[in-house]
């Protein structure tokens, strides 16, 4: 009984120290006012459902394509209207719902 109950308190105290580091690391990026902003006018491109500050130059679109062909001029589309609006340099990744990249772009003046 003693070796259940030891083992059960390494156990509980595992888990919680791996749910304590997951909450640490996992932190979610807060963009400022203008790429939220940014963000919010690239919905009136053809075909983009959303975007998403990953990181401070890392911007990921959700958009209704599966080829990577049509990716690739939406993540053109959303540099050419981030080269002369937004002002900064920044990647952006294409995907249709699942994350996986379909397309990636960068600009950098």
């Amino acid at each position: 009984m003693k070796n259940i109950k030891g083992i059960l308190i390494i156990v509980i105290i595992t888990l919680l120290a791996v749910f304590t580091y997951q909450g640490f690391t996992e932190e979610e990026f807060i963009p400022s006012k203008l790429q939220s902003e940014f963000a919010k006018s690239l919905i009136s491109i053809p075909g983009v459902e959303n975007a998403v500050w990953k990181t401070h130059v890392d911007l990921w679109i959700q958009a209704r394509v599966d080829d990577p062909k049509k990716a690739k001029n939406i993540a053109a589309d959303v540099v050419s209207k981030g080269s002369k609006e937004f002002g900064q340099i920044f990647c952006v990744h294409v995907h249709s719902g699942d994350w996986k990249e379909l397309s990636k772009l960068c600009w950098i003046y």
